[in-house]
């Protein structure tokens, strides 16, 4: 019989229609979260289960891992374009635009002008200063630009919430020692601690501004009273099991259970958690569902992989949303490999490179997995991008992975033989 589907906390299993309490004598293994990836942070020894906006996020986690939303690149709302001067002088005060970061910083100062007309700037990054010392005028990455105008308090704004990349109408409510800000929204929500790069100013009269601000709020309002009539008290949260309901249960296609719960268990949400519904609506209106769009999916590194149950494991180096972590992919749509025998394992919402020795476990198409090659047989060699012809002369090993070929290539003198790897040859 099979182990039956436990929630994290063991107190629900999945009866296959619904969620009922587990019976007293099998309540399993409790699970409590104790390495958790919460919006990219790796939290230790903590529980989750009696804080909404850390069970929110939590959740906004586990919907970018099965691939159902992405967030885009933060994009500026409606602004009024920067007038950009003929030139700077040594002490003032611009904004740098980080390739690295891609937004502008602020607080920078030009310190120096070289002889052909570009400017040595000083960029402050966490406790450092870090020094361009070739930079132009411009608004491309790599360039400078004025200032922005200090903001105030009272001043209406635009404000790339919590940095997830979208921007919504707010005031400045307060000034902090840190140059920082607390933001009050149209809709009700409170962040303080805001950076200044990511406020940009808000033009009430323009037209365009409006139709952006009138767009978030019909948008986010339709969104809180979908999740309202799961909340009979007015409390503002929902449990973690009525929104499991809905996403293994609603639409044209609905998450398997079991993948809910490989989400929900690793990040350690309980079901009777609850969820701040106005915050997770908030973040959806500035995602993008993964059925109604056509993003590229980024390509991630990653090593020590593995396939498991049809899911990709391992260790990711630059994860856009979780940074370099170990990763519990969604189901796998396909795989493919190059010439070079470089994995790519497509999911949802990401595209996973594994490289040639980059597997903890290769999976059974790997190329590495052909048949043995044996001295005197005819194959092709790769060699500066192209395949070129070859005999194997000598083999060194025992036809594992770790094998190395002598060969020749033919139609040239033996000068051009040379010792390869298993991953520059194939058969004829």
């Amino acid at each position: 019989m099979a182990e039956p589907i436990r929630s994290p906390d063991g107190k629900f299993m999945w009866s296959g229609n619904e969620w009922i309490p587990t019976p007293p004598n099998d309540q399993g293994n409790q699970i409590n979260m104790q390495d958790s990836v919460i919006g990219g942070d790796v939290i230790s020894n903590t529980t989750i289960n009696n804080d909404p906006s850390a069970v929110t996020s939590a959740v906004i986690t586990a919907l970018q891992q099965m691939g159902m939303i992405t967030t885009p690149q933060p994009q500026s709302p409606p602004v009024h374009e920067v007038e950009l001067p003929k030139s700077f002088d040594i002490g003032d005060h611009v904004e740098y635009h980080s390739p690295t970061n891609q937004r502008w910083l602020n607080r920078c100062k030009v310190v120096a002008i070289n002889d052909d007309g570009t400017y040595k700037v000083e960029v402050p990054k966490q406790n450092k200063i870090e020094t361009k010392h070739a930079v132009v005028i411009g608004t491309s990455p790599g360039t400078i630009r004025p200032a922005s105008i200090p903001f105030e308090i009272g001043d209406r704004v635009f404000v790339n919430w919590k940095n997830y990349g979208h921007y919504y109408a707010g005031k400045i409510t307060k000034e902090n020692s840190d140059f920082t800000f607390m933001i009050h929204f149209d809709d009700g929500d409170v962040e303080d601690n805001v950076e200044w790069e990511r406020i940009e100013p808000l033009n009430e009269s323009s037209k365009e501004v409006q139709e952006y601000i009138n767009h978030d709020s019909e948008a986010e309002k339709e969104l809180i009273e979908a999740f309202e009539v799961f909340d009979d008290n007015n409390t503002g949260t929902i449990p973690a099991r009525e929104y499991m309901r809905i996403l293994t249960e609603s639409g044209d296609d609905p998450i398997p259970v079991d993948e809910v719960m490989d989400q929900f268990n690793e990040l350690g949400i309980q079901l009777d958690s609850q969820i701040d519904y106005r915050e997770l609506a908030k973040y959806l209106v500035g995602s993008q569902m993964m059925e109604n769009a056509e993003a590229v999916k980024p390509e991630v590194v990653i090593r020590d992989a593995e396939i498991v149950n049809g899911k990709l494991k391992g260790y990711a180096y630059a994860h856009p949303k979780l940074g370099e972590t170990w990763i519990n992919s969604s189901s796998i749509e396909g795989i493919t490999f190059d010439e070079r025998a470089t994995s790519r394992v497509e999911t949802r919402n990401t595209i996973y490179v594994v490289g040639p020795t980059g597997w903890l476990k290769k999976p059974e198409n790997h190329p590495f997995n052909q048949p043995t090659f044996n001295t005197g047989q005819q194959v092709k060699v790769e060699w500066n991008g192209s395949w070129w012809d070859a005999i194997i002369r000598e083999i060194r090993g025992d036809n594992s992975d770790g094998n190395l070929f002598l060969i020749h290539y033919v139609g040239f003198d033996s000068s051009w033989d040379e010792w390869i790897d298993i991953s520059r040859i194939k058969n004829a």
